[in-house]
């Protein structure tokens, strides 16, 4: 039954009908087409930046603050009055686990601490972190380079310092800085490094207070052997989720005091600014489409006010209610089929022009501008289409069903 209706729906007759009824009020089909091209080209737009902004995160949080993965105990994740000693472990340990997982391609350890940080005139507190760039070969190219270069030899004294605390303590590429804190044991230790480069995460909680020194350093200026934590490199960036069930299990079978999370958990940013966007965006999604639905309402209450001659004769040659709807619903959906097609190339063309005019600006939080950019996904195109031709038929069918449901000599006398 359902087939028949829907055959009879799309006849060639009936599209004939629709087109001429389009062409007739021109204006007013010119009028729902934009309002439908408008809707989708500004949810294809949203949904394109919000993209944007979420991937440049996700590669900030997975290859430069996080990694895929990490690995530590239990009390790091969860510090109580425990002293240094107890929160850290030794690489090694690792070893039985990695073995089980193939799909892990590199293992390499991070020390932090905090102590102070002097130009011989300024001493300012910060964090120093100290990485394997062996382990870690895409950390040096997550960030954006100011100046000077990235410390390549794992055993030299040097340092990458963030921009804004470089600016606070007046150093460049080449100066010494010095490093003061406690040891693991609690003893005064300090040491002299140069100043590699300026770098900038692009996050203002990093570049005002980070300085990253190659990890030997970190444990010579600790006099420790073990590390924080480890970051987990996979073989692809999805297999940190999906394999973290399987290497908990492990760990807590061969090293139970370990723990491992992935990046998406550790990363509080992303997690926050992919829910905004998530009730951003629907909010406007509604906002755009109640709009629509209000539009195509009008238009077509419009037209069954002047076609009513028109329906009482077709329904005296024998056409039933649902004909008559078909029919109106035909000819909204043949407007949202163009509507969504011009809106479609619309978002295309203004993503490109977005990304000639190279418009910079900046997020909450940022240290440095960006350049606004714009990703074209095609299924958002498909997705806004989704809604736009739901709402089409939920508008159309209303004012269509009160004309199908007119008294037929009522709807004639129109034609008198």
């Amino acid at each position: 039954m359902n087939s028949v209706i829907f055959k009879k729906m799309f006849s060639r007759m009936r599209f004939k009908i629709a087109l001429r009824s389009i062409t007739r009020h021109r204006l007013r089909s010119l009028l729902s087409i934009g309002m439908i091209a408008g809707a989708v080209c500004s949810i294809v737009l949203f949904h394109g930046l919000a993209d944007f902004v979420l991937k440049a995160l996700e590669h900030i949080a997975a290859e430069n603050q996080f990694g895929n993965m990490q690995i530590a105990k239990e009390k790091f994740w969860n510090p109580g009055k425990e002293n240094r000693k107890e929160r850290m472990f030794n690489l090694s340990s690792l070893n039985q686990m990695t073995e089980k997982h193939p799909e892990i391609v590199k293992v390499s350890g991070r020390l932090s601490f905090f102590g102070l940080i002097s130009n011989g005139d300024l001493s300012i507190g910060g964090k120093v972190i100290g990485i394997d760039t062996r382990g870690e070969p895409t950390f040096t190219t997550s960030m954006r380079n100011m100046g000077g270069k990235f410390f390549e030899d794992p055993n030299a004294r040097e340092g990458m310092i963030g921009q804004l605390l470089a600016k606070q303590m007046n150093v460049k590429p080449g100066d010494s800085i010095t490093i003061l804190t406690n040891t693991v044991d609690g003893v005064m230790n300090a040491m002299d490094i140069t100043v590699s480069g300026i770098f900038s995460a692009g996050i203002d909680e990093i570049d005002a207070q980070v300085i990253y020194v190659p990890l030997s350093v970190a444990q010579t200026v600790l006099d420790t052997q073990d590390v924080d934590l480890a970051v987990l490199r996979f073989s692809q960036r999805p297999l940190a989720e999906t394999n973290a069930p399987a290497i908990n299990r492990d760990l807590k079978s061969s090293e139970p005091s370990l723990r491992a999370r992935p990046w998406r958990e550790l990363a509080v940013l992303f997690r926050q600014v992919n829910k905004f966007y998530g009730v951003q965006n629907r909010l406007i999604e509604a906002i755009l489409l109640a709009l629509m639905f209000l539009g195509i309402l009008n238009a077509v209450s419009m037209s069954v006010v002047e076609r009513t001659g028109e329906i009482g004769t077709l329904r005296s040659f024998g056409e039933s209610r649902s004909d008559i709807i078909s029919q109106f619903v035909l000819e909204s959906l043949v407007l949202t089929f163009v509507g969504t097609i011009i809106g479609s190339i619309s978002s295309w063309a203004i993503i490109q022009v977005i990304h000639l005019a190279k418009i910079e600006t900046e997020m909450p939080g940022a240290s440095v501008p960006f350049t606004l950019h714009i990703n074209f996904l095609f299924t958002a195109c498909l997705y806004a289409a989704l809604l736009a031709f739901i709402t089409a038929i939920i508008a159309t069918y209303i004012p269509a069903k009160r004309a199908a449901h007119m008294n037929i000599v009522d709807a004639l006398r129109k034609n008198i």
